[in-house]
């Protein structure tokens, strides 16, 4: 074992790409991500949705958004089982690179014009996503492409014919490398250690806590969960669910 890889190396490594990372992103998007939260507080002020989605292992995102402690209760994750992982990965892989995929997800959950509609896909290329993004501003929604735009510029282009960023009326960059690992291995031609996931859940989480801040200031309601183990919380939440319910096909 020499000193390249020597145990402990790539604990300490990944963590220094890591906090590099989100610095990175944090510093050069600082307005950006206060727009976005601006219009998702707009939105909650209205009682709209705000829609998440994405394939793969971008679907984590729109399921770290639905029903959970300190998240908003208008957030809705447009979920196809078919487009993850569990039931098979290479069915999946195939399926959000093919045409026509996202029309039918799009209609089952009738987005409304003025909702918002946050798109995590880490190239930013596939069928799926961008397709789902130009429903959106056929639509008249707010949408939003969470991606690493370094990768979509590189990526081949799918039918779709377009990127991701190019459609959506806003794009936050995750800062991630081509292929979005980070690590590099000696004598590898492949690397270890992606960013995409912790990113996108670090920039999902501060809006969420920016949505807060700006409600609180102008005195509006905020909807958010509080966890089911403290006290009180089974009857807040309740109130919210019921009023949830009608338009959220997942609670």
């Amino acid at each position: 074992m020499n000193d390249l890889t020597a145990a402990g190396n790539g604990l300490d490594r990944y963590f220094a790409a890591i906090q590099a990372l989100q610095s990175r992103v944090f510093i050069a998007q600082r307005e950006n991500l206060r727009a976005i939260a601006a219009r998702m507080a707009d939105c909650v002020e209205r009682d709209d949705r705000i829609l998440l989605f994405g394939t793969g292992h971008s679907h984590m995102l729109a399921e770290e958004g639905h029903y959970r402690a300190g998240g908003l209760a208008n957030v809705v994750p447009m979920l196809e089982s078919s487009l993850m992982l569990h039931e098979s990965s290479i069915v999946s892989g195939k399926l959000e690179r093919t045409s026509g995929v996202a029309r039918p997800i799009f209609e089952r959950y009738q987005p409304q014009a003025g909702e918002m509609l946050f798109i995590f896909s880490n190239s930013g290329v596939n069928c799926a996503p961008v397709e789902m993004a130009v429903l959106a501003k056929e639509h008249g929604l707010i949408s939003v492409a969470v991606c690493s735009l370094a990768y979509a510029r590189v990526a081949p282009l799918s039918s779709a014919g377009q990127r991701l960023f190019e459609v959506t009326g806003y794009a936050i960059d995750n800062g991630g490398e081509q292929g979005d690992s980070l690590i590099a291995l000696e004598g590898m031609p492949w690397r270890v250690g992606p960013s995409s996931t912790v990113i996108n859940a670090l920039i999902w989480n501060a809006l969420i806590t920016e949505v807060a801040f700006i409600l609180q200031a102008c005195g509006a309601a905020l909807p958010v969960f509080g966890s089911s183990n403290l006290p009180g919380a089974t009857e807040h939440n309740a109130a919210l669910l019921q009023k949830w319910r009608a338009r959220n096909p997942h609670i």
